[in-house]
């Protein structure tokens, strides 16, 4: 989350302001920061498409503005903390804002709790198995892990594959398998016909690392500094133009 909050407080500034502008003070100080956040915001739009790997449509359109408020609280600019469903973005973005080792996702937390996978251990998916993003779908990995029995049970559901004939049809538990094969740890599917195999995760043994390729704080100061004097001098025309 980024803040945008200010005080006008300065002796000099306030020595040139005239009784209707120190009036309409908070008023000029809610204004400047929300248009400073909108610029942030804005600003902050093509970066994402620009820096981070092919972005969903829902990756941007998780950043969001949050207005001032007269009472001194600052606007905010921030990626949505929570979905109906999945990983909300301020979670999986972490890493290109801040650069570091990635930890566990909620798939390999899965696969860890029930034995598929050592809690040393990352899932790193291959390419067939990606789509336009570079991720693999949500639907195959829950295939995958209901083939596996490592589904979790919601509200008196349980997803994994069983014996029932339904659950045969789907064929989740005879196309999904992990272990080794050839020396190399993994998720394996198997093809329709004959014995052949293919990985859709491997087991890799080091913790993807990444680095800052979205400066996310650094990005928004400068769009600030650049804006400020600008919304300013406009929030207080704006308020002498209001003001009775």
């Amino acid at each position: 989350m980024f803040n945008v909050g200010f005080g006008l407080d300065s002796a000099p500034l306030l020595w040139e302001l005239d009784d209707i502008e120190h009036r309409q003070l908070p008023f000029v100080q809610m204004l400047a920061a929300t248009r400073l956040a909108q610029r942030v915001k804005k600003g902050m739009l093509p970066v994402m498409k620009a820096r981070l790997d092919r972005p969903t449509p829902t990756t941007m359109n998780s950043l969001f503005v949050k207005a001032a408020t007269k009472a001194g609280k600052p606007a905010e600019v921030y990626f949505k903390d929570s979905w109906a469903s999945g990983v909300p973005a301020d979670v999986y973005l972490q890493q290109a804002v801040s650069g570091g080792m990635r930890p566990h996702k909620r798939f390999e937390k899965a696969l860890i709790a029930r034995g598929v996978m050592q809690a040393s251990e990352y899932a790193v998916p291959t390419a067939q198995f990606m789509n336009q993003y570079g991720n693999v779908s949500r639907g195959t990995m829950t295939k995958i892990l209901s083939g596996l029995g490592a589904s979790e049970t919601r509200s008196g559901y349980q997803a994994n594959a069983s014996d029932s004939a339904r659950s045969k049809r789907k064929g989740n538990a005879h196309r999904f398998f992990s272990g080794e094969v050839d020396g190399t740890r993994a998720v394996w599917e198997r093809k329709t016909k004959g014995d052949e195999v293919r990985p859709v995760f491997v087991f890799s043994a080091s913790a993807p690392r990444y680095r800052t390729i979205f400066p996310f704080f650094k990005i928004g100061q400068n769009i600030v500094k650049a804006g400020y004097s600008a919304e300013v001098a406009q929030a207080f025309a704006d308020a002498r133009a209001t003001s009775r």
